[in-house]
């Protein structure tokens, strides 16, 4: 029998739409040499441009299987530069102060390594307010006509524009504290209109005479039930178990298991550093809490000072191309059987651990302050220091005789 070599086929990526994050059409494949999936964007964004976006598929799927070699046939189509307002924007405009804010705020942001530092910001929260930024602008250039933010400045601003984009954000279906971060971003362009260079421009009306919406209320985060928590404990392996005890024993959420090393958890105590606010943490380890760690390091036999918990690939749990604590707790409660609707996402263990924490009795707020890893102007402890409600006490209780326990089921 003679052996043939076995043929491979080559698989065509599809060409795919999606309206998420401006993609518009592309397509989706995985490079050969290292194994990565990449996207390739036709730089086109409407639905009903697809043949247009079918050419430059063609021309990309020939140049992917070795021809248009010359590149004369085009892949994509460069975006078009943004039309910029006509004429220039006038000394002290809103644009103007609106895009020193901008600056000022860039220059506040801390790198990822870089200890948290007072009026520092990380990344994430910069973009957030830079498009808070953007959105009011453009609120604005509609309701007063395009290009407006060039020509107005700080008296041109009435309370009622004010007072209509905090409407608009209400509407949109925001809670009442981003309606509130919003609204602050458009007192700080107020505020920096006062500026020097901007010519220590002044609110023509009392700010706090106006007239205030606010959002939808935060809803109450429920607990999951015992049953609950067994389903999910006997699905998972040693690695799930542990990160469900860490979550509910000593709070961490999903960033913060990607930062957990080796060694900052021992038999008597735990000291940490809450990457998101850089509060230090520190307590007594929970019998159950150490008895997973200790057998879940005597497995992977991590060296102290590296990463407690990591990928299939070596990286960090949550970094900024993915969080993969949320794909496992998503995959893991499909598993045995439940749904969103039926149990939240992996950060209800952190609140589930917060309550049973703070109703522990001789618990101060400080205490609980610093098991949650937030500063101390936080006035989330106030939460958790209140008496059980009576359907959580089995819950609450359940959860504090397991932490007691030094086994590992």
């Amino acid at each position: 029998m003679v052996n043939r070599p076995r043929r491979t086929r080559t698989r065509v990526p599809k060409l795919k739409f999606t309206s998420v994050r401006n993609v518009g059409w592309h397509v989706s494949y995985r490079d050969t040499q290292t194994g990565h999936s990449h996207r390739h964007r036709f730089g086109i964004v409407e639905r009903d441009r697809e043949k247009e976006a079918l050419a430059l598929y063609h021309a990309w799927v020939s140049e992917r299987l070795g021809g248009n070699a010359d590149g004369k046939l085009a892949t994509r189509i460069e975006p078009a530069q943004k039309r910029r307002p006509t004429g220039e924007a006038l000394s002290g405009s809103l644009l103007e102060v609106a895009s020193g804010l901008k600056e000022s705020e860039r220059l506040r942001i801390r790198k990822p390594d870089e200890p948290r530092r007072r009026g520092t910001i990380a990344p994430p929260v910069f973009r957030d307010r830079a498009k808070v930024i953007r959105d009011f602008l453009a609120f604005l250039n509609a309701r007063r006509g395009a290009g407006a933010v060039s020509r107005m400045r700080l008296a041109d601003l009435t309370m009622d524009d004010v007072e209509a984009f905090n409407q608009h954000v209400v509407k949109a279906g925001f809670s009442d504290s981003q309606v509130a971060k919003r609204l602050q971003i458009v007192k700080a362009i107020i505020d920096r209109a006062g500026r020097p260079e901007h010519g220590r421009q002044m609110l023509t009306w009392n700010w706090d005479s106006r007239d205030v919406a606010h959002g939808k209320p935060t809803p109450e985060r429920p607990l999951p039930s015992v049953e609950l928590l067994k389903k999910m404990l006997a699905g998972a392996d040693l690695r799930g178990q542990t990160m469900i005890w860490l979550g509910i024993g000593l709070g961490l959420g999903a960033k913060d298991l990607a930062v957990v090393r080796s060694g900052q958890i021992d038999q008597d105590a735990y000291d940490l550093r809450r990457s998101k606010t850089g509060v230090e943490r520190f307590g007594t380890t929970p019998p159950r809490v150490w008895a997973c760690v200790s057998k879940y390091q005597d497995a992977t036999k991590r060296p102290a000072g590296e990463l407690l918990f990591v990928t299939r690939t070596g990286v960090a749990l949550v970094h900024a191309k993915g969080n993969a604590v949320t794909q496992w707790w998503d995959k893991l409660r499909t598993k045995v059987g439940e749904s969103k609707e039926t149990l939240p996402g992996f950060y209800t263990l952190r609140h589930l651990g917060a309550t049973e924490f703070g109703s522990r009795p001789g618990t101060s707020i400080s205490d609980v302050k610093r098991w949650l890893g937030h500063s101390s102007s936080s006035d989330m402890a106030d939460v958790y220091m209140r008496p059980v409600r009576p359907e959580f006490r089995k819950v609450i209780e359940w959860v504090r005789e397991q932490l007691s326990r030094e086994e590992v089921e």
